[in-house]
This record gives structure tokens, sequence and C-alpha cells, in this order.
């Protein structure tokens, strides 16, 4: 008896030990992937997002800077949004995590034609976000990577 109460203590350690690490490369994806991106040129136009995570490990990310201040989301399908700053705008919504750096079913909206997307985002091992974009399955999509913004500014030079 003594044995097994001794077997049934260790495989308890174990799976608390290898559930615990789970949790800790869980929080260092989530704590990874806040802070301040630069995306990639899209048509001229380079943000900075702020990525936030929230308590739940859900991600959102909302433009606060790039080359064009004051830009208008002219291209919004509602007529009264076009009237307003690109900045400011939460563009990343609804992104659920789903373990191993991954977040999905969200959407992402481009300001360039007014469209939001289905989309995926991956916290890659070099440190970069893969930002995938995409209608009806990933396959038929687009991946934007976003390097980590470092600067102070949130203006950006235009893009060359």
């Amino acid at each position: 008896m003594y044995k097994n109460v001794l077997t049934a203590i260790t495989a308890t350690l174990l799976v608390a030990v290898l559930s615990g690490s789970k949790a800790i490369a869980a929080d260092a994806a989530l704590a990874g992937a806040a802070g301040n991106w630069q995306t990639e040129a899209d048509d001229g136009a380079v943000g900075i997002v702020q990525v936030s995570v929230d308590a739940a490990g859900n991600l959102t990310g909302r433009i606060v800077g790039g080359n064009h201040p004051g830009l208008k989301d002219v291209n919004n399908p509602d007529p009264a949004a076009r009237k307003l700053e690109l900045r400011g705008q939460v563009i990343l919504r609804n992104m659920k995590y789903d373990g191993n750096a991954r977040w999905t079913g969200g959407t992402i909206y481009r300001a360039s034609n007014g469209k939001t997307y289905k989309c995926n985002v991956t916290l890659a091992a070099d440190g970069r976000l893969n930002v995938r974009g995409y209608i009806g399955f990933s396959l038929l999509g687009v991946t934007q990577v976003w390097t980590r913004y470092t600067g102070t500014s949130m203006d950006l030079p235009p893009a060359k």
C-alpha cells in the first residue's frame, strides 16, 4: 500500500510540474505579444499598433502611431467613420489565446481598403508577430510580419 501511495504522489507531482511549465510558457507568450508593433507598409502607410493582452489571454490591437499623422479612415464602409482619424482605432479584435503563442478567432481591419478579415496571430520564436488576415479559411490570406517598435515617437518618417 505504501508503494501505491508513493507512486500516486510522484505522479501528482510530475503532472503539477509539467502543467506549471506549460503555464510559464503561456505567460511568456502572453507577455511577449503585448507592446508596440510596427506594421509592414500597406499602400505606403506604416502603422504602430499597440497590442494589449487581457487577463484571459485575449489580444487587442489599436493604432497609436505611424508615418501619416492625421490620416482619416476614408475607406471605412461606415460613412460616419470616414471622418475619424485612424490613430486611436482598434483594428485587431477578439483574438483568443489558443496556446503555443497563437491567437485565433478574431478579426483585423485593413484601413487601406476598408475591409475586415478573419485573423490569426502568432508570436514567432524570433520575437516577431505574424499577423494573417484571410477570407473563409487561412489558406486564402496574407501574412504581415510586425516587428517590435522600441522608438519613442509615435510619428514615423514618411515611407520611401
